[in-house]
């Protein structure tokens, strides 16, 4: 009675799942750690899909866990995967992603080595291949989870560079790398690499977003380059979308960078005030993006401690 009660749960917890395959989940902007629990939820399905097709051929003793089974297995939910990543392909909002492919494979192979399998002649090295596996999987979820404890601690320090994993707190990541040669504040600025493209920079995405109480954002940046650069800063809302992202509904400013380090302050009052017919939603600032404008060759720039303050 047990057993079948628990096939029943599973069956539940499958068709319960199906249709987060293709509606809910973590929006754009959504926290890290929401993103990386959620892409663990492949794992679980297709853990449980696996398990139960294992269970329904456990009364036939000729494919009762055998290899061939297992490959079968492995090779259907190879296909009803990438199945679901092509659907997703027409549906507002949603990405294929070839890493949903392999966790799912990873879902499968958790259900053999802990669930269905009992006689493999390496089966505990399998298990802890397996093991490492799903801890390599976990570690974007421990590394967010990690590094929103150590925002909130630091708060309202934005970035200062100093703990590991603050690159990424922020976009583009392919373009920036800590920098222990230059600093403006402690030993690490963030190196930003811009290219020749119409807008080249980066962007904070994840940080504390409740800014009330504060009057300014500051931050410094070096400029390597002989002469000026101009350098555009722009800070959206949550409610910045609802506009279609429109450019009178952001605050946008820019500075002139001199040779060297820049300290810069923006007024949160002007943020406030930026957007046209309402005020910026302090409560909940959703990015603060820093870029160039169709540079005539690539260049560099560092950033150095990004804080408000009153």
């Amino acid at each position: 009675m047990q057993v079948r009660n628990r096939h029943w749960l599973v069956l539940f917890l499958i068709f319960f799942g199906i249709p987060f395959f293709f509606w809910g989940g973590p929006g754009y902007h959504a926290a890290r750690s929401f993103k990386a629990a959620w892409d663990l939820g492949h794992i679980l399905f297709f853990g449980c899909f696996s398990w139960l097709v294992f269970q329904y051929y456990q009364t036939r003793e000729e494919l009762r866990c055998t290899l061939r089974l297992f490959l079968g297995i492995f090779i259907l939910v190879l296909v009803l995967g990438i199945g679901v990543e092509f659907m997703q392909l027409g549906i507002t909002g949603r990405h294929p992603d070839p890493y949903d492919v392999l966790r799912n494979q990873l879902g499968c192979l958790v259900a053999y080595v802990f669930f269905c399998c009992r006689k493999e002649k390496y089966l505990t090295l399998l298990r802890t291949t397996v093991l490492l596996m799903l801890l390599l999987a976990a570690w974007p979820l421990c590394r967010a989870l990690i590094d929103e404890l150590i925002a909130r601690e630091q708060f309202p320090v934005l970035a200062d560079f100093e703990t590991p994993f603050e690159l990424a707190r922020w976009r583009e990541g392919r373009q920036l790398a800590f920098d222990r040669t230059l600093a403006r504040h402690g030993r690490k600025s963030m190196r930003v690499q811009l290219s020749t493209a119409m807008y080249s920079g980066t962007a904070l995405f994840y940080f504390p977003h409740d800014w009330r109480g504060y009057r300014w954002l500051s931050l410094s940046v070096y400029n390597p380059e002989p002469e000026p650069v101009t350098l555009h800063c722009r800070i959206h809302d949550r409610w910045h979308n609802k506009s279609g992202q429109a450019f009178s509904d952001r605050f946008h400013d820019k500075f002139i960078l001199r040779p060297g380090w820049n300290d810069l302050r923006i007024s949160l009052e002007a943020v406030r005030l930026a957007p046209a017919g309402r005020e910026m939603d302090m409560q909940y600032i959703e990015s603060f993006g820093i870029f160039v404008i169709r540079r005539a060759k690539p260049m560099v720039l560092h950033v150095d401690y990004v804080y408000l303050s009153n």
